[in-house]
């Protein structure tokens, strides 16, 4: 009896305050909680980062228009924000593949315009602070027929691409302002309600984005 009494709360020992002690050093030096607050080590891990996920690319064609605007709020076609149907996630990449613009005000008597996008910054690197604001210098080729419009001359600029080595979390509108190459809002004229087609401009943008791979489930037996 007095042995039993002796050995009582023995599996207990190992709860001892040295015992917790020990634990608990060991426990923070592993993890190292004071990396928590090490601005150099907590860092927010992009989708490339993320262990053990595979992406794929998914390619998507904007369109964006003057006369899809809300008339009320950007009464003029030089500036306008437009807000997509579906928001796009993980953007790799938007590259503006044509430009449609009305050829009416002189506009062919400019060397350029400039497109502006709030959305999408430091595409263009320029000593020009209004070309280094903008996202692609939009030069323009001979319209077919005089007072119609014009697009893009690709003989001289190809392609504006933004790279984003850090995907873009997210997409969902662009904002958009067309100005002369002074960065001075290129007046077209003034639009009536409902709008006048003949001074709407047009935008065409591939977007690449990236998602997460799903793989194929394999067949599962099922049984009684």
């Amino acid at each position: 009896m007095s042995n039993n009494h002796n050995r009582l709360g023995e599996h207990y020992n190992r709860y001892s305050h040295q015992n917790i002690s020990e634990y608990n050093d060991r426990q923070f030096r592993q993890n190292d909680y004071n990396k928590v607050y090490d601005q150099n080590f907590n860092q927010q891990y992009s989708v490339m980062q993320e262990p053990d996920i595979q992406y794929e690319k998914n390619i998507h064609y904007l369109t964006i228009s003057s006369r899809d605007r809300d008339q009320i709020m950007y009464p003029n076609v030089n500036s306008y924000t437009i807000h997509f149907p579906n928001e796009l996630k993980n953007v790799e990449m938007v590259e503006l593949i044509q430009g449609i613009i009305p050829d009416v005000a002189n506009v062919q008597n400019e060397p350029y315009l400039l497109l502006k996008i709030d959305e999408i910054q430091d595409t263009m690197i320029s000593n020009d602070k209004s070309i280094s604001n903008a996202f692609a210098m939009l030069q323009l080729a001979p319209p077919t027929k005089a007072n119609t419009f014009i697009q893009l001359d690709r003989r001289i600029h190809e392609y504006t691409v933004k790279y984003y080595q850090t995907p873009k979390a997210y997409l969902s509108k662009m904002s958009i302002t067309i100005t002369d190459a002074n960065g001075v809002p290129f007046n077209f004229g003034s639009d009536p309600v409902p709008f006048n087609k003949a001074l709407q401009n047009t935008f065409v943008f591939k977007i690449t984005t990236l998602e997460k791979k799903r793989t194929t489930l394999n067949t599962r037996g099922v049984y009684g």
